[in-house]
């Protein structure tokens, strides 16, 4: 399904990230995955040498895109996915945790977005995937006021990039997962283990959280020439929690 394709994957060293490159890497796709974990980087490239190019890069040096995305081949998808998600209640309101956490998962896509298509780097019928989240989309929850503020945003930049890119039959998409068993989950210290069991509780389907695998599902569905009359949309990968 992808073979002969090139596919650029951020947050591509661990995570829902890291699932996508492994399963577009199967279906015969070339990747050039970006990340800050450079011994992780270099472990992915061992799969497969000839299909993986890496670039280590902070996303928050926006400075750097010009010269640091330069190198990048022409583009048949684009998978963003690094992200933060700090708790920061607004008793406790950090700013600079709350600007750090705009720069990764809100401005981070957008502009590496806007840097790939002023310089030409998308190839027509290209697909682009923002990995959002129901966080701000369709729920909210004490503490995530930064990141839920910054996922529903990336709806709203998929709908309009959707229409800017539309006369090069570009797409842009978002999947937007409720929780899933990720390093970025179990890093939530701030959740004990008995408070995450409640949780998964109220998940209709199975009573449990997403695997990074079923979240990577929908991303390379949206990826595929099977969504192809599909752009400016959010995929929810929930197991039900919204539908309650």
């Amino acid at each position: 399904m992808f073979k002969g394709k090139t596919i650029l994957v951020t947050g591509a060293t661990s995570g829902i990230g890291y699932k996508v490159c492994l399963d577009l890497l199967d279906a015969g796709a070339k990747i050039f995955a970006v990340g800050r974990n450079q011994d992780q980087l270099a472990a992915l490239q061992k799969l497969q040498p000839e299909n993986v190019q890496t670039l280590a890069f902070d996303l928050t040096q926006f400075t750097k895109y010009s010269e640091t995305f330069a190198s990048v081949p022409g583009l048949d998808g684009v998978v963003c996915s690094a992200g933060i998600a700090d708790s920061n209640p607004l008793r406790f309101f950090s700013l600079e945790k709350y600007q750090r956490t705009v720069d990764i998962n809100q401005t981070a896509p957008i502009a590496l977005v806007a840097e790939l298509a002023r310089n030409r780097k998308l190839n027509a019928g290209a697909s682009i995937v923002l990995l959002a989240s129901i966080m701000g989309t369709k729920i909210g929850r004490n503490g995530g006021a930064a990141y839920a503020g910054t996922k529903a945003a990336l709806t709203g930049f998929a709908k309009v990039m959707a229409l800017e890119l539309a006369n090069k039959s570009i797409r842009v998409n978002c999947v937007s997962p409720g929780m899933v068993n990720t390093e970025l989950a179990d890093n939530q210290s701030e959740v004990s283990t008995e408070a995450r069991q409640v949780d998964m509780q109220r998940y209709p389907l199975e009573k449990r959280y997403a695997e990074a695998a079923e979240v990577s599902s929908a991303i390379r569905f949206l990826l595929s020439n099977q969504s192809s009359f599909m752009t400016g949309e959010n995929l929810v990968v929930d197991g039900g929690y919204c539908a309650q």
